[in-house]
């Protein structure tokens, strides 16, 4: 039997995986390499996991101590051995690399970032020995799994969550990954215009979202615009989000004011709008903000489920949230409002994504525009784990 070997991170990127992996158990023999907080939802799957503990030898007792002291800097560690392997091998990855006094001076500027452990993942490779590599597109790990299956002749494939814009720099690189699953056609002429031969990058949409177009949501949707009395009028979501004072990475200065304006500007615009509805969806963990008691103005926690919701609007509104993407999967216009230090990373409207991507002050004019346009017309049945999974049985 064939062996597909799954190499992913958490959040979204585990989300990626999960249907790809279930859906070929049984046809071919499936191992996930869960990284750091994507393990539980491995588990949790009930699909084999394996972890960067289970790689290490003899000899890695020097980088093992070395993790552990990294591990004892972190706060709220699930497993320390898995992050004391994990930090410990890429820092001694890294080391080989470039140098002790580089290592050393690399780490303390960038942290994990600067981790790119291949020959880690070359050992994982050796060892698991699969007749297909698929990762996803973060920089690191699974970064170090295509170029390591590269050198030791495995097909790659390589699934990637949203625009690639940072990624581009290696995902654009001639023989990274002998196919490329993107988001649209829009990430893929991205990627064919940045180098790539266009045979190797493949419009898939993304496996993570086809719950969004899953049978029945629709109608969940129109019922909840019924129960709450919106038919004929215009219903915006808006998902609060935070920003930072500086871009996390780069140092960018950012206005933590802007999503409060930005909120602001609905709830004037709402009101003006006698046909208008504003609903405003905490994000997880925190607490609903403090609006206007008003019956247009509906407070939508985590206890709605975002699916029916997406439905069920007319209109997303927001910065750079994914929300916004999905609410676009789901049928619903979007605006995005610019000025985020992380506008560059979700370039919605570059990538056919967002109806309309405005500065702050021009943002009322947009929502006219566009919560007249209607909901857009769906395919339905989502299909992106369908169109991967064509890809994967090229290759085996």
């Amino acid at each position: 039997m064939k062996k597909v070997l799954f190499v992913c991170y958490g959040s979204g990127h585990v989300r990626m995986v999960l249907p790809l992996a279930q859906a070929l158990r049984g046809k071919v023999q499936v191992q996930v390499l869960g990284l750091t907080t994507a393990a539980g939802d491995v588990r949790q799957a009930g699909l084999p996991l394996l972890q960067v503990k289970d790689f290490v030898q003899p000899g890695d007792e020097a980088a093992l101590a070395r993790g552990r002291e990294l591990t004892a800097t972190l706060a709220n560690v699930v497993d320390p051995e898995e992050t004391a392997a994990y930090l410990g091998l890429s820092y001694a990855d890294l080391g080989a690399e470039v140098g002790a006094q580089e290592a050393a001076a690399r780490y303390a500027l960038d942290g994990r970032q600067a981790f790119l452990p291949r020959r880690t993942l070359e050992r994982i490779l050796r060892r698991v020995q699969p007749d297909l590599l698929v990762a996803t597109n973060s920089p690191r790990a699974e970064r170090a799994a295509i170029e390591a299956a590269r050198a030791l002749g495995i097909p790659a494939v390589c699934v990637v969550d949203l625009f690639a814009v940072d990624e581009v720099r290696w995902i654009a690189q001639p023989g990274y990954a002998d196919r490329v699953c993107v988001l649209n056609e829009s990430v893929r002429e991205f990627l064919v215009a940045a180098g790539r031969q266009p045979h190797e990058i493949v419009a898939t949409g993304n496996p993570a979202f086809d719950a969004l177009q899953a049978p029945g949501l629709a109608q969940q949707g129109a019922a909840l615009r019924a129960s709450h009395g919106w038919q004929g009028k215009r219903v915006l979501l808006w998902p609060a989000q935070v920003e930072p004072a500086l871009h996390p990475f780069d140092g960018t200065p950012g206005d933590p004011t802007l999503p409060d304006r930005a909120l602001q500007c609905l709830v004037d615009w709402t009101l003006a709008q006698p046909d208008a509805v504003l609903c405003v969806r905490a994000r997880s963990g925190q607490a609903l903000p403090a609006l206007p008691s008003h019956e247009r103005i509906v407070l939508t926690g985590q206890d709605w489920p975002l699916p029916p919701l997406l439905h069920a609007v007319d209109l997303v509104v927001t910065l750079t949230s994914t929300v916004g993407l999905e609410g676009h999967l789901a049928g619903a216009r979007l605006v995005q409002v610019l000025g985020s230090v992380f506008d560059a990373a979700m370039p919605l409207a570059r990538f056919g994504i967002a109806d309309a991507a405005v500065p702050l002050p021009d943002l009322r004019a947009a929502l006219d525009r566009a919560s007249r346009a209607g909901r857009r017309a769906t395919q339905g049945g989502g299909g992106a784990t369908e169109r991967v999974l064509a890809v994967l049985d090229g290759f085996l």
